[in-house]
């Protein structure tokens, strides 16, 4: 399965490489590796996490419909209103969990507290759409705050097991572009082989046991083997991909390094960059990014935030939770965790930005890639309305510009996932607790 890319695209990637090099560029702009060749845009899909609480005064609309007043929070995506929804009383009802685990079944809608004295999860939307999705030379990005596995990633396989997450720009692009020379790409194939060898001969092995365990094992087994032929399954497709090598650009021109070495939202930006990048050269078609921790690190940001409000110096733990409460509009904490809220969302606009400047095939990268964009607590430890925004999708046939509410408890965000993945393409009838797709999203 060799992928052709044209010269355009080597082109359209060099010019990416020097762009990357300044400090906020307005918008990538070009067009995607699709409408490059004249083909048809596959759907993307990326979820965007908001760690702790949010400023509930400020973030939820107090009308609703297509006419609804925008949330004070809300005011950055005001040029993006006809592209993004805010939906207000979705959670997790049968998976509801407390504290600040939430990163853990946000995108899986699984109780992880189910079996006593363990933590148990399972598959997160994500990962169910990025094994529908195509093959692609990188199978999802899943990015954060820090590197590494429990409350820093949002993903989680087949098994339920944590997807590792990066923070390190470099570690990013490296993963998500060919090497650059043939020598490299001949190494790299090398490994990809060898871990094919390993693949087979474990499984090989596996099998051979297989036979000797009693019937419950043998279903754990199996899907274990399901999950490992899904590995072996994308290393077959990043071999073939990894023919074409990557288009030839000076990388030393590509920004993969901070400016401010503490600062929150450059740091999301940056991630955000390397999304819209990997989306436009369809080197993957999936994303996830926790924006931040449930209790830190303490960016200088929170700091800014706390001066322009007023507010006591706290570390991230403790805004969220004084910020987050019924404590009144104008209290300082309140007021302090409402612009860490708009900044989050100013990100995401600016996001929306850089794929509304992208041709595809049809409108543009935008309307062929879903934002899922929100938390699971309204006050810390209190996970009973979601705060959601669903951003784009046109093409794929999502309908935006209205605020829609739900009484308490009586709609799962797994109606909402289920949605998307149909929407997507996927062929799946249900996730986790759903009971049915949500027209209101749907054009």
């Amino acid at each position: 399965m060799k992928r052709a890319h044209h010269l355009n695209r080597r082109t359209v990637l060099g010019g990416l490489g020097a762009m990357l090099s300044l400090p906020f560029f307005e918008s990538l702009g070009g067009k995607t590796l699709a409408a490059e060749q004249k083909g048809k845009d596959p759907s993307r899909f990326a979820c965007f996490y908001i760690p702790g609480a949010i400023s509930q005064y400020n973030w939820f609309p107090k009308d609703t419909g297509p006419d609804y007043t925008l949330a004070a929070t809300h005011k950055p995506l005001e040029h993006h209103r006809d592209q993004f929804s805010v939906l207000t009383g979705l959670s997790h009802i049968e998976g509801r969990i407390s504290g600040h685990v939430h990163p853990y079944s946000w995108l899986t809608g699984h109780n992880i507290n189910l079996v006593p004295g363990t933590k148990t999860n399972t598959i997160s939307v994500d990962q169910v759409a990025a094994k529908h999705l195509g093959a692609t030379y990188l199978n999802s990005l899943v990015l954060s705050w820090g590197n590494g596995v429990g409350t820093t990633t949002l993903s989680r396989n087949s098994l339920g097991v944590d997807i590792p997450a990066t923070a390190d720009y470099r570690r990013v692009f490296e993963n998500l572009f060919p090497p650059a020379d043939r020598a490299e790409i001949k190494k790299a194939q090398e490994r990809l082989a060898l871990n094919r060898s390993i693949l087979d001969t474990a499984t090989g092995d596996i099998k051979d046991i297989r036979r000797k365990l009693g019937r419950i094992d043998q279903e754990r087994l199996d899907q274990y083997l399901h999950s490992v032929r899904d590995v072996e399954k994308r290393l077959i497709q990043k071999e073939a991909i990894l023919e074409d090598g990557r288009p030839k650009f000076d990388q030393s021109k590509v920004r993969l390094e901070r400016e401010v070495k503490n600062s929150m939202r450059e740091h999301i930006e940056l991630m955000t960059d390397l999304i819209a990048l990997a989306f436009q050269t369809d080197m993957t078609r999936v994303a996830t990014q926790c924006l931040g921790g449930e209790a830190g690190p303490n960016y200088d940001d929170y700091k800014d935030w706390a001066n322009q409000a007023g507010a006591r110096l706290r570390g991230t733990h403790d805004v969220h939770h004084k910020g987050g409460g019924n404590r009144g509009e104008k209290n300082p904490d309140v007021i302090a965790l409402s612009l860490r809220d708009k900044m989050l969302c100013a990100c995401i606009a600016r996001f929306m930005d850089k794929l509304q400047g992208i041709e595809a095939s049809e409108g543009t990268l935008l309307d062929h890639t879903v934002i899922l964009f929100g938390g699971a607590q309204t006050a810390s430890h209190v996970g009973t309305s979601f705060p959601t925004i669903l951003a784009g999708g046109k093409a794929l046939g999502f309908k935006h510009g209205h605020h829609t509410r739900w009484r308490k408890d009586t709609r799962p965000m797994s109606d909402l996932y289920l949605t998307i993945l149909k929407q997507l393409g996927c062929p799946v009838d249900s996730f986790k607790e759903s009971a049915g797709t949500i027209s209101e999203v749907l054009a």
